[in-house]
């Protein structure tokens, strides 16, 4: 497959006065002028790390169009994208600087306090040029790279039960195939505008390319406030989203969302955490029958099952997560009488290695998700919840391990266990037992955990307790757990 940085370039050749994005501060750059400067900034780019591919650059920054030209002067350099999450704390950013040691890090001037810079840091911001123009060249020394299908295009964190983030090689073949398959599912085409809401540096990055490639149109939100989404969607036409459920469901629950304000709205999709029924038929109800659903994970990025919205139909459909996309196999290994077994997927989705040295999870060429589930009779997917420990809290992964070892610093803090427990809203809510002195604070653990890992990961629930339970060789029993709370909450 063509590398979708240039089939990019290739789509402003042909459209080149067409716009290609605009924010929310009111910078818009058409496809000649956002090829222009990507390709500007990659031979700066190129000046200061070399045309020999592949190091790393990171890009810590909010939502806005000059992020969106900063990531496609880093794939035209040829050189490889760490997306840092401007959400993060600090500690969890430098963490991932530390490990992965990046040869420079861009930074949006919004996003100083989530990572330590220096002296050698680039900075740039939102609905100003200067700074990226100045990182950059004279666009005709741009050269153009070889990016070889195994060439890795970006690396994507992610983690397992110890709560260790792996470093995921994400390859131009792998998004080529997300960015076809996506085009293919979603009969996506110049006539489309989709709204970029969620951040860049994660799940909103997957339908910039597909629109890209085909002459649609971004617009890029750099809030998730209720009136300006809504707003947002009906006055610029928003035809294709991303959102996880959580913004759904606010959206929803604000009691201004109507079918009739968005006639334009073909596809919007939800991913990154499941959807009950319910929530999903209260969203058909305010955006009409537009509802759709992406399953996949950083291993094999967004597109290993999809349901359009037509698809979405009453009944047992709304419980699945769609169908194997046109590139990907999927399979259930070791089925139970139920036909309930390890979720597992197989094509040029899935990745091969992780850059860190773990082990990959394959299984003879086979993606082993962590999650559970069934096919049924029609091919749609089932899942039935994650064999991980991982938590997927308001779309945002979260580590329980990460927390543990925050709150297990603390003074007065003898024992911990961080478990998730389903909720309407969030998905899973994360809820903590905790053994501690009686002077140790609710507020205090909470803070602690916001300071080192970001908001997100504060637990909803503290339960106070003598001790943790316990198996025959001393492991906690963190299911035991979260059964006991979410049966005494019910």
């Amino acid at each position: 497959m063509t590398p979708v940085v240039l089939a990019f370039l290739e789509q402003a050749r042909r459209t080149p006065d067409a716009v290609a994005a605009s924010d929310d501060t009111g910078a818009t750059e058409s496809y000649a002028s956002l090829a222009r400067r990507g390709c500007a900034l990659a031979a700066g780019l190129q000046s200061r790390l070399g045309t020999d591919t592949g190091r790393i650059v990171a890009i810590a920054a909010k939502n806005h169009v000059e992020h969106l030209v900063a990531l496609i002067g880093v794939f035209l350099s040829g050189h490889t994208w760490l997306p840092l999450n401007p959400r993060s704390a600090r500690p969890l950013n430098d963490g991932v600087r530390e490990r992965l040691n990046p040869a420079l890090l861009i930074c949006d001037t919004a996003c100083a306090d989530c990572i330590t810079t220096d002296a050698s840091t680039l900075w740039f911001e939102a609905g100003s040029p200067d700074g990226l123009n100045a990182l950059s060249s004279d666009a005709g020394n741009w050269r153009q790279p070889a990016l070889a299908p195994d060439h890795v295009m970006s690396v994507k964190l992610t983690g397992g039960t110890t709560g260790t983030p792996k470093a995921v090689a994400q390859t131009q073949d792998m998004i080529a195939t997300v960015v076809s398959d996506l085009v293919s599912v979603f009969a996506l085409g110049p006539a489309d505008t989709n709204l970029a809401v969620a951040p860049l540096s994660h799940g909103a990055f997957h339908l910039l390319f597909p629109l890209l490639t085909t002459g649609g149109r971004q617009v890029i939100l750099s809030t998730s406030g209720t009136e300006d989404v809504l707003d947002t969607m009906e006055r610029e036409g928003i035809s294709i989203a991303f959102m996880p459920p959580t913004l759904i469901n606010k959206l929803v629950a604000s009691g201004e969302a109507r079918p009739d304000r968005f006639p334009a709205l073909r596809q919007l999709i939800y991913s990154a955490a499941p959807m009950p029924p319910a929530q999903i038929e209260a969203a058909q109800a305010a955006f009409g029958p537009r509802i759709a659903a992406l399953y996949g994970q950083v291993e094999a990025p967004m597109a290993i099952t999809a349901m359009t919205a037509a698809e979405m139909q009453p009944g047992i459909r709304l419980q699945s997560a769609g169908r194997p996309c046109p590139s990907t196999q999927v399979r259930i290994k070791d089925p139970g009488p139920d036909g309930t077994g390890a979720i597992q997927a197989r094509g040029p989705l899935v990745a091969t290695r992780y850059l860190t040295g773990e082990p990959f999870p394959l299984d003879e060429g086979w993606l082993d998700t962590g999650d559970r589930g069934f096919l049924d009779d029609e091919g749609f997917l089932h899942i039935r919840g994650r064999s991980r420990e991982m938590i997927i809290t308001g779309g945002f992964n979260i580590y329980p391990a990460e927390i543990e070892r925050v709150l297990a610093g603390l003074g007065g803090v003898r024992e911990v266990c961080v478990f998730g427990v389903a909720d309407d809203y969030w998905g899973e809510r994360i809820e903590a037992a905790i053994v501690a002195d009686p002077h140790v604070s609710d507020t205090a653990l909470g803070d602690a955990v916001r300071a080192a890992i970001g908001a997100v990961a504060v637990p909803k629930a503290w339960h106070r307790t003598d001790a943790l339970p316990r198996n025959a060789v001393g492991k906690v029993v963190r299911r035991e757990l979260a059964e006991r709370f979410s049966a005494a909450a019910a």
